[in-house]
């Protein structure tokens, strides 16, 4: 966690031109996560907090997507699974990131 933080300050600094990151359909995959993870009226709770988390990190993966290299982009977008929680991870854990 905290190499991403420091990913995202250090993009904050750069302000380097950005080649657009992919764009996942949240609202589906917090469906199916939600589905997944929780029972009764917490799967509507779930839901909520995964579109924000969501939401929140899809600036960070923005920022960081064209610091990545092709193959790295690649490797990343193939085991995000349509998350931009999952993508940012990895995003974080390529070398020279």
């Amino acid at each position: 966690m905290i190499r991403l933080s420091i990913l995202v300050i250090a993009l904050m600094l750069s302000g380097g031109a950005q080649a657009a990151a992919p764009a996942f359909d949240t609202e589906h995959f917090c469906a199916g996560f939600a589905e997944s993870h929780a029972s009764g009226n917490m799967g509507d709770m779930a839901k909520a907090v995964c579109l924000l988390s969501e939401q929140s990190t899809k600036t960070i993966v923005d920022k960081a997507w064209s610091h990545a290299s092709a193959d790295g982009q690649a490797a990343c977008l193939k085991a995000a699974g349509e998350s931009y929680v999952s993508l940012a991870h990895c995003l974080s854990s390529l070398p020279g990131q």
